[in-house]
């Protein structure tokens, strides 16, 4: 099959987990024999041979487009570049400059297909994701007739005004003054999919709009990266390895338990993590003091400051806000006992499965696929604890709990191996080959009716 993606990231461009799902897809779906292509604005990343040149009619007059093309991986990455889309800012700049860098993408998008069919033919399928690509799908699904889905990664329920649709060609598609391009982007598609079934059934009120053509597609995880035998002190016992690392961080040697994402008030949970540190404090003292605490990421400055008070107050909790490689982050991993995951939603959600990789044993809200893919402590199979999303005390309770877990050698001894067989469910090549199957339109469809 012959399959045109479409990703406002792309690697080694990247801002958070989209680059890597999208890149982590079309490389698989090439593996597994299809011919793929990937359509991305350059941001400043131009890299391979120019392709093509030509000029397209934009707000405030005449840009020249420049098409680089590279093999990555077995994938032919197109790099679609002009004075606008080179812009450093993927998501920007600001809010308008993101509109009109999605417009260029689009228009952009038209030109290099048709140069590319002169050659080669059409796609088999377009496969588009997330928001910014709207207007690009969209373009291509109207001049090229092409079978189209739509992947929504995360839904973002912004409105765009309704004349960047009129900039860009579409007109038609946009009846009112302000148009959510979700929207758009599921209407024009012939399958609609998210990233896990939890999430798709908690966005109902979204995705029942196009019953008959919504699906779900887990994501995936790559535990050949995420791999314990990578570890510097791979050979170390794992209590040794979390001693050394804690020593390294000037923590003394405890139930260790990680925080690792962005500090954000709308998703993370990062304030319901620091109340529970609290709660946990003051309520179960002497398990307290045998637990330490590793929050790491950056953010939401008054969060930033919350953790650093925290800080201050118990020498046994260590905040980190600078940005960390992934080699390190896999070596906090392989070494902390817990791995939190407090978040309010999550349509998929990387860190339980990289954790569950590296036998850190996640603690994650229920929620999404952080419900999902964690199997909890009372089921037969399971992998870690789920807890309610923004309640503090059930997350202490969840933390006093971990603590005199650790001492069943046996149970945290399963609870690892089920981890790493869990993630052997959620594997790039599963995702992608259901992809395959939406891409036929071969696949299951949420429906209303059915009880769950």
């Amino acid at each position: 099959m012959r399959i045109l993606i479409l990703g406002f990231e792309y690697l080694p461009v990247k801002v958070g987990g989209l680059a890597e799902a999208i890149t982590s897809i079309a490389e698989t779906l090439a593996k597994l024999g299809n011919e793929v292509l990937v359509f991305t604005p350059s941001h400043g990343h131009v890299e391979g041979e120019p392709l093509a040149r030509f000029k397209m009619d934009v707000k405030g007059g005449t840009v020249e487009v420049t098409a680089y093309e590279r093999s990555q991986n077995g994938v032919r990455v197109f790099a679609l570049s002009d004075p606008l889309l080179d812009n450093p800012d993927v998501y920007g700049p600001g809010w308008e400059g993101l509109l009109e860098k999605a417009v260029h993408f689009g228009k952009a998008s038209v030109g290099l297909l048709n140069r590319l069919i002169e050659e080669e033919g059409k796609p088999d399928v377009l496969h588009f994701h997330d928001w910014h690509t709207v207007f690009a799908g969209a373009l291509l699904k109207k001049y090229f007739q092409l079978p189209a889905v739509f992947t929504i990664h995360r839904l973002n329920k912004a409105k765009v005004p309704a004349h960047y649709f009129h900039e860009a060609n579409l007109g038609e598609l946009a009846p009112y003054p302000d148009i959510d391009p979700e929207y758009v982007g599921a209407y024009i598609a012939d399958v609609v999919t998210t990233v896990s079934r939890s999430y798709l059934l908690e966005e109902w009120d979204f995705f029942r709009n196009f019953e008959g053509k919504a699906t779900h597609v887990f994501n995936g995880i790559d535990c050949s990266f995420w791999n314990e035998n990578l570890l510097k002190n791979a050979d170390l016992p794992r209590h040794e390895r979390r001693k050394v690392m804690l020593k390294e961080l000037g923590l003394e040697d405890g139930v260790a338990f990680m925080f690792i994402g962005r500090f954000d008030r709308g998703q993370k949970g990062v304030d319901t993590l620091l109340r529970a540190i609290e709660v946990f404090a003051e309520r179960y003292p002497e398990e307290f003091s045998k637990a330490c605490f590793l929050i790491i990421g950056k953010g939401d400055p008054e969060l930033e400051g919350m953790a650093r008070s925290l800080e201050g107050r118990y020498s046994n909790v260590k905040v980190i806000t600078e940005m960390l490689s992934r080699e390190f982050v896999r070596e906090l991993y392989g070494s902390v006992d817990f791995t939190i995951v407090p978040s309010y939603f999550e349509p998929f959600g990387l860190v339980q499965m990289e954790a569950m990789c590296l036998g850190a044993i996640p603690i994650g809200s229920a929620v999404g696929g952080i419900k999902d893919t964690i199997v909890p402590l009372e089921r037969e199979g399971a992998t870690g604890i789920l807890v309610p999303p923004r309640d503090a005390e059930a997350l202490a309770e969840a933390m006093r709990k971990a603590v005199h877990l650790r001492d069943d050698v046996e149970k945290i001894r399963l609870l690892r191996e089920n981890g790493k067989a869990r993630t052997g469910i959620f594997t790039w090549e599963n995702a992608c080959r259901r992809y395959l199957r939406a891409y036929r339109n071969d696949i299951d469809k949420a429906a209303g009716f059915l009880i769950e």
